[in-house]
């Protein structure tokens, strides 16, 4: 076996790494999620915030993926690493080292939990979700095309909260991975959930290829759902490799089971 490929400091083209961290209180984290980690831009959003909680769950999620980030390509501090927004909003990295500009990752939060998905050379977008949150089932009427939102109307209520966390999580996956947010039509792309363990995706207004993209989800906690859609690199479809970061730079490996696939 190449133990490297199964290193938190090895990525290669045919992975995908996916970090978690607890969203714990301030002072579980010590000195290592510091402001002295934060770029001069990002210190000035994190004040803007009103809220303390907010302030500190923008502190660790900076904190993490400067620290990830610096795990692939040691040779660049995680106080160094330097982003710019790309033409929707979502940060890209600017370090001129090719390591660097190689990597593509997406971050999501959620109450408690962060993760943070990390490849090489294609796209890649991941969603979380807390779901012991009541489902706001009125946005799918609204935003949903009109598939999804027949798909869980004729769902038994007690099943439709859920329906709604897996179709938000993977939506919203899709248009992380894009690299668009929310200017890409919500109404115009189809997550088909009908098989289980399986994930289909269709497209209907938006020039895209199903089979360009694999998704996952998975549960990391009973609580937490969690979406992933990457681009396609190749013929043989990749698998993620799960760690779990603990501060300062305690890593641990996770067994992961996917609850649905593209892939199955």
């Amino acid at each position: 076996m190449n133990h490297a490929l199964h290193s938190p400091n090895c990525l290669n083209a045919s992975q995908v790494h996916i970090w978690h961290a607890q969203l714990t209180p301030p002072e579980a984290h010590g000195q290592h999620a510091t402001m002295d980690l934060l770029s001069p831009h990002e210190r000035t959003q994190h004040a803007r915030f009103h809220f303390e909680k907010d302030r500190h769950c923008y502190l660790v999620t900076r904190c993490l993926v400067r620290t990830v980030l610096s795990r692939y390509v040691p040779q660049i501090a995680p106080q160094d690493w330097a982003f710019e927004p790309g033409p929707y909003g979502r940060p890209q990295i600017t370090n001129p080292e090719p390591a660097a500009q190689a990597l593509r990752f997406n971050l999501s939060h959620c109450d408690g939990l962060v993760v943070l998905a990390v490849t090489t050379g294609r796209e890649v977008g991941i969603d979380c979700e807390n779901t012991s949150r009541p489902a706001p089932l009125e946005v799918a009427d609204h935003f949903f095309s009109s598939s999804e939102a027949q798909a869980l109307r004729n769902l038994p209520d007690a099943q439709q909260a859920w329906r709604f966390w897996e179709l938000w999580t993977f939506k919203e996956s899709y248009m992380k991975a894009r690299g668009m947010g929310v200017s890409l039509p919500l109404a115009q792309f189809s997550i088909n959930l009908e098989t289980p363990a399986q994930v289909a995706i269709g497209f209907d207004g938006i020039a895209d290829d199903p089979a360009a993209w694999q998704l996952w989800q998975y549960q990391p906690r009973p609580e937490h759902l969690v979406a992933l859609c990457l681009q396609r690199g190749g013929e043989a479809p990749t698998q993620p490799v799960f760690w779990r970061f603990q501060w300062p730079d305690g890593v641990e490996k996770m067994q992961v089971s996917a609850t649905r696939t593209s892939d199955g």
